[in-house]
């Protein structure tokens, strides 16, 4: 049987009871009809709510995001590629140890459409972020494996990807302890959706303490 069948049976049932006590012990009689849509309108609410709780699980679980260990930061970047308009969008989170947001921020800029230059210019943005905050023990982590291997190589190249990782590396010695880590996307999502509304912002967006509005809480 479809379990909206019995859901809405149980809600009937439950109203008929109500409705028999209140008869018998307050002497009110309520019409058969009213009963009916009283008990539809109970079954909506709750199917309601079991949407929206489903939709709240849907966002806790899309991130497989791993805490850094105690007393380090993680900086998580994306870059996002508009190319009708012709600009790239970055996304950073900053979060802690038990995963609290400590601070984002988003900010766009005209640029040759490059996904690899994308994403370098992505990581010098969530470095120089990290030093504005005054981080001292960093994780820098990002979704693009040339560009964390870059700035794990001592060699320096001389094209534009390679200007933006040299200047992101010399940044990283203004922390006291730093690594860089590779992650797949569905552990940079929250980065990852930052970089894609960034595409659109007139101004970069900073926010410390509290999600972006581009962030469901239900």
């Amino acid at each position: 049987m479809d379990s909206r069948i019995i859901q809405e049976f149980a809600v009937v049932a439950r109203k008929i009871w109500w409705r028999r006590n209140k008869f018998l012990f307050e002497g009110t009689f309520a019409h058969p009809n009213a009963v009916v849509r009283e008990a539809r309108g109970t079954l909506d609410m709750l199917v309601e709510e079991e949407s929206r709780l489903a939709r709240r699980q849907t966002n806790t679980q899309v991130e497989d995001w791993q805490a850094p260990p105690s007393n380090w930061i993680k900086l998580n970047w994306d870059s996002a590629v508009d190319k009708v308009n012709g600009v790239i969008g970055v996304g950073v989170t900053v979060r802690d140890s038990i995963g609290y947001t400590i601070a984002t921020k988003q900010t766009n800029k005209i640029l040759f459409l490059d996904p690899l230059l994308a994403e370098a210019f992505g990581a010098l943005k969530v470095v120089q972020f990290g030093v504005e905050l005054g981080l001292s023990q960093v994780v820098v982590e990002g979704d693009s494996l040339q560009v964390i291997n870059a700035l794990r190589s001592d060699i320096e190249g001389c094209n534009s990807v390679s200007m933006y990782v040299s200047e992101a590396k010399l940044i990283l010695q203004n922390f006291a302890k730093w690594e860089v880590s590779h992650v797949r996307r569905n552990s940079n999502t929250m980065a990852h959706l930052l970089a894609k509304e960034a595409l659109s912002i007139h101004d970069d967006i900073v926010t410390m303490g509290v999600l972006p509005s581009c962030f469901p809480l239900d």
